[in-house]
């Protein structure tokens, strides 16, 4: 079968290759992937960024993907041949003894690994899973929609779980990329008034979607320009940042008003330094969040079954022979959501 592969811990070190089949083992599910999600961190991989050492040499990339069960092997009873299916991609261990597994907050398991990183993931035709971690998907949601499960689960913990949004508070959303415009949607479900920041390079694709989709944007230019500036006169109650800029979140605490909150769901490839007088002083709420756990998945699932979420206006398909292409074309930042097209 063919599968997108990493070769090496090089730059741009992804091929496009035929390999063995793979068959389900005890407790293990066989799906057909129909399609798979280049993410920022597959992209990180392509480019070899600090940061993902952790990550195999040599492993089929993808670990936003929904599919359909071929198989099972033994100790598997819950599935059909042609169910559709989604897999939770960060995956704790799931022992009893786990503090963090045992409290549902599995992608803080020490133990956890993501498949598709560090091991073979969904760019491939067919795909192997521990059923532990597999989630199906309702009738009537198809593949396409539902290979936005796992960044809008991310989403979903970031908004729901971390950061208290309530009708009628003023958001702004730094980074136009796909967490942070599904970050964007969430925060308006839930009532807020959002505003989407950007860089000049944003302008093209990723906020002239966000404009198509609504939201007020703003467009942070040069190197002396400041995101404060901007914004002045209006009061922000939430600042979320998705952009993994170190200067945005240098100048949050300028941004939000006193008592208000800072909801970081970005990494960064730089050390930040923040004034913490000024949180300390304002009383401003500086958080974190992390990936997801499966009610989140299950959460998204829904949203998507809903249609509550303008999958066409965010993806963008590819098939998997051109799978090159698509991490290019994210690389230059000319899609917002590439998907490829598995089988």
């Amino acid at each position: 079968m063919k599968a997108l592969r990493r070769q090496a811990r090089e730059a741009r070190a992804v091929e496009l290759e035929q390999v063995d089949e793979p068959t389900a083992g005890p407790g293990e599910v066989l799906l057909e992937v129909r399609h798979c999600g280049v993410c920022g961190s597959d992209l990180h991989v392509f480019l070899n960024h600090k940061g993902y050492e952790s990550v195999l040499p040599r492993v089929t990339l993808g670990h936003e993907w929904a599919g359909v069960v071929v198989d099972w092997g033994a100790g598997v009873d819950r599935w059909q041949a042609g169910s559709a299916a989604t897999m939770i991609a960060l995956q704790g261990c799931l022992k009893s003894e786990c503090r963090y597994c045992s409290e549902g907050m599995t992608q803080l398991c020490p133990e956890r690994r993501v498949q598709g990183l560090h091991l073979d993931g969904g760019m491939a035709e067919r795909v192997v899973v521990d059923d532990r971690y597999l989630i199906p998907l309702p009738a009537g949601l198809d593949t396409v929609a539902a290979s936005l499960t796992e960044p809008l689960s991310v989403a979903d913990h970031c908004i729901r779980d971390c950061s208290e949004i309530e009708p009628g508070d003023r958001v702004v959303v730094c980074g136009p990329g796909v967490i942070g415009i599904l970050c964007a949607l969430l925060a308006r479900q839930r009532g807020a008034e959002v505003i989407i920041t950007g860089i000049d390079a944003d302008l093209p694709v990723r906020l002239a979607k966000a404009k198509k989709m609504g939201f007020e944007t703003i467009t942070v230019g040069g190197v002396h320009s400041h995101l404060s500036e901007q914004l002045a006169g209006k009061t922000i109650d939430v600042l979320v940042d998705a952009s993994g800029s170190s200067r945005v979140l240098e100048e949050a605490s300028g941004i939000v008003r006193p008592d208000g909150t800072i909801c970081v769901v970005a990494l960064y490839p730089q050390e930040v330094t923040i004034d913490f007088n000024i949180l300390v002083r304002n009383q401003i709420d500086l958080r974190t969040c992390y990936a997801s756990a499966r009610p989140n998945y299950e959460r998204a699932i829904q949203y998507l079954h809903d249609g509550e979420i303008p999958v066409g206006d965010i993806i963008q398909r590819y098939p998997l022979a051109d799978g090159l292409r698509a991490f290019e074309e994210a690389e230059r930042q000319e899609v917002l959501k590439p998907i490829l097209v598995c089988s």
